[in-house]
């Protein structure tokens, strides 16, 4: 990138192109590397993974792992697959935790033990 930027500007130092021109093709590069690195982010996006864990006081696990976008659907549209407002009679902002993951939230952003012994994580990773 930082070559194609001297190239440029020797071709104006040079007068092969104007200086207008060498604008123009500097505001383009620049463009490219903004799309570029959005290309990147997104990518990275696209493979984080929602992990739900479970212990009950019980001595029960779940453990449920699932695509960060498919888990963005799931809570959305949820009818029931992944109905989470009460889970084992602990409330979840299920909306918060989709902001959460919408701003790019990673790491553990639930974890709620109750008075009987049951947790529950959510974690992005």
């Amino acid at each position: 990138m930082e070559k194609d930027r001297m190239k440029i500007l020797e071709m104006i130092q040079n007068k092969t192109i104007t200086a207008k021109e060498g604008a123009d093709l500097l505001r383009a590069l620049e463009n490219d590397k903004d799309n570029i690195v959005q290309k990147i982010q997104d990518k990275k996006s696209a493979f984080k993974m929602f992990k739900i864990k479970i212990l009950s006081g019980d001595g029960d696990k779940v453990n449920v792992q699932i695509p960060i976008e498919f888990a963005k659907v799931a809570l959305r549209n949820g009818k029931g697959f992944m109905k989470m407002d009460q889970i084992q009679g602990m409330d979840l902002d299920i909306e918060m935790i989709l902001d959460m993951i919408d701003k790019g939230a990673v790491g553990k952003i639930v974890d709620i033990e109750s008075a009987d012994g049951d947790t529950i994580e959510i974690v992005i990773e």
